[in-house]
């Protein structure tokens, strides 16, 4: 009888065993499905509120509207007209690979609108950041859950994750996302691989196969989607090595470990040379790449007030980009300083510190190194490259492992710990508060209060939404009991959603329903329309940066950071105007425009409170033309047509000796020559040599300038066809051997032909084009093949052929076993 009862009782715990592996089994596969579904409808829920009341398509501001939502409709046209090399609409051209790599090339997100047409791109924006949204929970969800027990507070960790201050306040610079929602399952391959034995069980070296798969594909796709973090994540990685897996292994061990991880990243970024060596050749020699940290800037930040800044980060919600609020400066305007974890703030973080107090916790060993590095200016710019300008960029991933922490904390439950780490939460938050509240003195000695945040609506926002999450964090710590998983678990959902709503509204609430209104009508949905028949480019005043790119107008008014180098050399050059992320060519530079085939200004009538142009004080030489969406239309008289010669040049040389700036109607009479280019032509062109001293002696007027454009024009080509590939002009008839002068910038990917003869192009005016050509009519074609090209396409090839390999050897070896 006995012994029935305990076969009974050992079938009934057999079954109820089978029954609780089944539902976890089952949990597991609906899980990833929730915490997807479930984190693309939080943010949509977020944001809903600024759509209903704003409506379609989705508004915020800066660098949203006036760059992410333009490059995905350039780029989309481009793909859908099979564009993929040149694009003539940017700048002064630009390759797509070079000026878009870093934005959206390598996307996953931008290449799913390519299915829709192209006014859809507008309203698919939030579309697409909900599925950022849902992709970075998802993965992040992937990594902790084999650090927690129950799926529940895995699925806590990702909301935490893909709803941090640090996505937050990068909804403005749209493209971030990408790379930070895919980045937990690059850690959970890295963990995976490392996780794998070193020895087989004959003592012989082991060599893995799915882990080492995954892992080299996950580096091919995490550095095509965007190049920079790629850069980043790959530094993270070693010191995430070194303090979680390098200090508990044996030389042996490590040096096994190390070089499986180095050299399967390297198959990985071979794989993606085809994408990598363009987009890099593309922006080689950009002036924001130079700018490297040094002196004491690589000790001590240049403001006491920013170590307060990156403490308040993890504190509150996050300030925006540009709009700062307590501590805030200049050098922190566009670092994307955000570390807040929703409604827990640094809780769990310091409960989880509290409770490893005694054990080798390689997490707060490796948050710890991410404190140092985050203070120190010279580590944290490691992660960008060590450029000068201050960056946070890189906040994201010790965000992960905060998230992580806290999704373990979560789950043992209301502990002393916790308590304590609550309490800690509370007070640092309290203590930004109070600072808030201190006096100051205002610019004439008096005694002020509330005064101590700059944008003050904006920090009010954030400090009331910050104290609505402690109130949740003190009722989850202190005085849920009964049901406390599920109540916790919805109010983490409602805090992801409030911590995103209060940022996308400080950033919406900037620019007026009538600004929102306008943009709509005049960059989306109505387009300016001008004659285009000869090429010629455009350019906007300052309230419609970029509007010209939606309407398919060559613009010489361009914000965007990766143009071809040629292009900061020529301006540098002969404006003396050092570009940064912006052309902006001043008002003054008549010659400039001329020469760059400039022909039509649009000042926005609208909007513009400062009409330059409209009360006569625009550049010499435009004159009114129409109105139209909005905008009054200039046009140059002085526009000169692409292609053109000149009677005479100048070495860069002599150019140096004079203010380059003070020359500008020169640029229309004489083409700037590099010396040995200079005395490589001089015997084979009619181009007479111009010195530094001539132009002293001489100060062209303006109606010598508009002589000269005149001659200019005489010369210029009667054709000029572009596309993809390049462009294709017929000359002039002219009267000497000379140099044919295109405002394009000088790649090396470009070839030249005149009537089917190769033909070298020289670089003219710091990185232009100057064509040699005989006398008489001819007909030139410059292709344009993107640098880096075959390189890369050959190092896609071999870390192809080496990853065949290793599947071949593993076969083999399997076979044999």
């Amino acid at each position: 009888m006995a012994l029935l009862i305990f076969i009974r009782g050992n079938n009934e715990m057999l079954l109820t065993k089978k029954l609780t592996i089944k539902e976890n089994t089952s949990n597991r596969v609906y899980a990833p499905i929730i915490v997807f579904a479930s984190s693309f409808l939080m943010y949509l829920i977020a944001i809903l509120p600024i759509l209903v009341i704003r409506g379609l398509p989705f508004f915020y501001y800066g660098d949203y509207n006036v760059q992410q939502i333009p490059f995905y409709i350039v780029a989309h046209r481009a793909v859908r007209s099979g564009e993929f090399f040149w694009n003539w609409n940017i700048d002064l051209g630009g390759s797509m690979a070079g000026d878009f790599s870093f934005y959206l090339w390598g996307s996953p997100f931008f290449w799913l609108t390519v299915l829709f047409p192209e006014g859809a791109i507008p309203y698919l924006m939030p579309v697409l950041m909900a599925l950022k949204y849902a992709f970075a929970a998802l993965c992040a969800y992937i990594y902790i859950r084999k650090y927690v027990k129950r799926d529940v507070y895995a699925m806590i960790g990702g909301y935490l994750f893909a709803f941090s201050g640090f996505n937050a306040c990068n909804i403005v610079f749209n493209h971030f996302t990408d790379s930070v929602a895919f980045f937990p399952l690059y850690l959970h391959f890295f963990d995976r691989l490392m996780e794998e034995k070193t020895l087989d069980d004959e003592g012989y070296l082991y060599l893995p196969k799915k882990p080492l798969i995954r892992f080299i594909l996950m580096t091919t796709f995490m550095s095509i989607v965007n190049y920079y973090f790629f850069f980043g994540q790959v530094l993270f990685l070693l010191i995430y090595y070194i303090v979680k897996v390098g200090v508990k292994n044996h030389l042996r061990e490590n040096l096994v470990l190390f070089n499986r991880a180095l050299i399967s990243g390297v198959i990985g970024v071979l794989i993606a040379g085809f994408f990598l060596v363009p987009a890099f050749v593309g922006v080689s020699g950009n002036t924001r790449l130079d700018n490297f940290i040094s002196g004491y800037d690589m000790l001590i930040y240049p403001s006491e007030k920013l170590i307060w800044d990156i403490f308040k980060s993890m504190a509150m919600l996050p300030d925006i980009i540009g709009k700062g609020t307590l501590f805030y400066t200049s050098t922190v305007k566009n670092a994307s300083l955000a570390a807040y974890i929703p409604m827990f703030g640094l809780s769990g973080v310091v409960a989880f510190m509290l409770f490893e107090d005694k054990k080798k916790s390689w997490q707060k060993h490796l948050l710890i190194v991410c404190l140092v590095i985050a203070l120190i200016p010279v580590f944290n710019s490691a992660f960008s490259f060590f450029n000068s300008s201050y960056y946070a960029r890189w906040f994201y991933m010790p965000v992960l492992i905060m998230s992580q922490m806290t999704a373990v904390t979560v789950e043992r439950g209301r502990t002393k710990e916790f308590k304590k780490g609550t309490i800690f939460a509370i007070l640092f938050f309290l203590l930004f508060v109070l600072i808030y509240f201190l006096p100051s003195t205002d610019e004439d000695g008096k005694r002020v209060f509330f005064k101590m945040s700059d944008n003050n609506a904006i920090f009010i926002r954030d400090l009331i939404g910050t104290a609505v999450l402690c109130i949740f964090l003190i009722a989850t710590t202190f005085f849920i009991n009964k049901k406390r998983k599920i109540i916790t678990f919805f109010l983490v959902m409602i805090s992801c959603i409030i911590a995103t709503y209060i940022p996308v509204k400080n950033g919406s609430s900037i620019i007026s329903d009538r600004g929102k209104e306008m943009w709509q009508e005049q960059m989306l949905e109505n387009t300016v329309t001008v004659d285009l028949s000869d090429f010629c480019r455009g350019e906007v005043d300052s309230t419609s940066t970029n509007y010209d790119m939606v309407w398919g107008i060559p613009s010489v008014h361009c914000f965007l950071s990766t143009v071809p180098s040629q292009i900061f050399t020529f301006l540098e050059g002969t404006g003396g105007i050092k570009r940064t992320v912006e052309t902006n060519i001043p008002v003054e530079r008549a010659g400039l425009r001329a020469i760059i085939s400039a022909k039509y200004y649009f000042e926005n009538a609208e909007i513009s409170k400062n009409r330059t142009y409209y009360n006569s004080e625009g550049t010499d030489g435009y004159q009114y033309l129409d109105t139209h969406n909005g905008f009054d239309i200039f046009e140059n008289l002085n526009f000169i047509p692409m292609g053109f010669t000149y009677d005479y040049y100048i070495t860069e040389s002599e150019w140096s000796d004079v203010e380059a700036k003070e020359r500008d109607y020169d640029l229309a009479r004489l083409l700037i020559l590099p010396d040995k280019v200079a005395m490589e032509v001089e015997k084979t062109v009619a181009m007479k040599e111009i010195t530094a001293e001539d132009l002293f002696e001489e100060n062209i007027s303006y109606l010598k300038f508009t002589q000269e454009c005149e001659k200019r024009r005489q010369t210029s080509c009667t054709s000029f066809e572009t596309d993809t590939h390049g462009f294709t002009a017929r000359t002039a008839n002219l009267k000497d051997d000379t140099l044919v002068f295109f405002s394009v910038p000088n790649r090396k990917g470009f070839k030249c032909r005149v009537d089917g003869k190769k033909t070298q192009i020289y670089t003219a005016d710091y990185g232009l084009m100057a064509i040699p050509v005989k006398r008489g009519e001819h007909v030139i074609r410059v292709d344009y093949r993107p640098e880096g090209l075959l390189v890369g396409t050959l190092m896609t090839a071999f870390g192809l052929l080496l990853l065949a390999l290793y599947c071949v050897m593993l076969k083999i070896i399997k076979k044999n076993d």
